[in-house]
Formats: structure tokens, C-alpha cells, sequence
């Protein structure tokens, strides 16, 4: 009998073989919990209630044109000067950015008129990347709306 042999269990190539399917086993497992705790905020369920938002923003959005309703943005740093032209009544305004990707990232704000009748919106984060920017009265009669690249210096809606 020969001495050298050792059992199976002490040798390297029977565990090596063992240990591939397990790596994959506690990957699949822990990408499966990643999955699901960072679930996708673009995923709509009521496809047909959402197509009719839109239409109804396309209302909005036609509704300003007629009324001859236009602003300009100027961005400073992690400021927004809104100075708006064709509007009557200069008393608040809903201001809102959407982030195209992380909905986390979304912000709304009432912003009232200064002296001049311009409205300043100061943000706590960085104003960087691809986002929506919307702005409507107080009523909801008219938006204004535009997709937008920040940092830019001016841009026109």
C-alpha cells in the first residue's frame, strides 16, 4: 500500500472544484439582494394614466405659448435666477427639477417674486447633469418646460 496517498478530502484539486459553483452560489445570492433594495425609479405601472398626464401637459405647455408666457435661467454656483416675462401676475410660482435618472434627486419649490419681480431658487446640492425643469403658477393654468444640461450659465424656456 502506498504511504504518499493522501484521503480526497485533504487534497487541493477536490475542494478547488467544490468552491467554484459556491463563489457563484453567494454571487447570485448577494446580486439578488442588491437587485432588489436598488430597484429602477423609471418603471411605470399604469402606462395608460401616465400617456394621459401627458397630453395634459402638452395642454399646459400650449397654453403658455399662447399666452405669450416665457422665462430665462441664469445659474450661479448652486443658485437659479428665473426672471420671467409675460406674466401678470407675479406672485409665486411652483418651480420643480427633475433629475433624468434618480428620482431622489427630484426637487419642488414654491418660489415667491423679489422686488424686481424675479424669483431666486437656492439649492442645497450640486446642480450638475441632465434634469426637467418646470415651472407653473400657483393655479396650474400654464407650464413651462424644458429638458436642460447643468451647470449652463443662461437658457431660455
Amino acid at each position: 500500500m502506498n504511504e504518499n496517498k493522501k484521503s480526497w478530502f485533504k487534497q487541493f484539486w477536490p475542494w478547488f472544484l467544490i468552491g467554484l459553483p459556491m463563489v457563484a452560489v453567494v454571487g447570485s445570492i448577494s446580486l439578488v439582494f442588491t437587485a432588489m433594495d436598488h430597484k429602477p425609479d423609471m418603471v411605470v405601472d399604469d402606462y395608460y394614466t401616465k400617456g394621459k398626464a401627458i397630453n395634459n401637459d402638452f395642454a399646459l405647455i400650449n397654453k403658455a405659448t399662447e399666452l405669450n408666457i416665457s422665462a430665462s435661467v441664469e445659474q450661479t454656483g448652486k443658485s437659479l435666477l428665473i426672471i420671467m416675462q409675460g406674466v401678470e401676475d407675479k406672485s409665486s410660482i411652483s418651480f420643480s427639477l427633475f433629475h433624468s435618472t434618480l428620482a431622489k434627486n427630484d426637487i419642488s419649490a414654491m418660489l415667491t417674486a423679489d422686488a424686481s419681480g424675479n424669483y431666486m431658487f437656492q439649492s442645497d446640492q450640486d446642480l450638475t447633469g441632465k434634469w426637467t425643469l418646470r415651472i407653473e403658477p400657483f393655479d396650474k393654468s400654464w407650464r413651462l418646460q424644458k429638458t436642460i444640461n447643468l451647470p449652463s450659465t443662461t437658457f431660455k424656456l
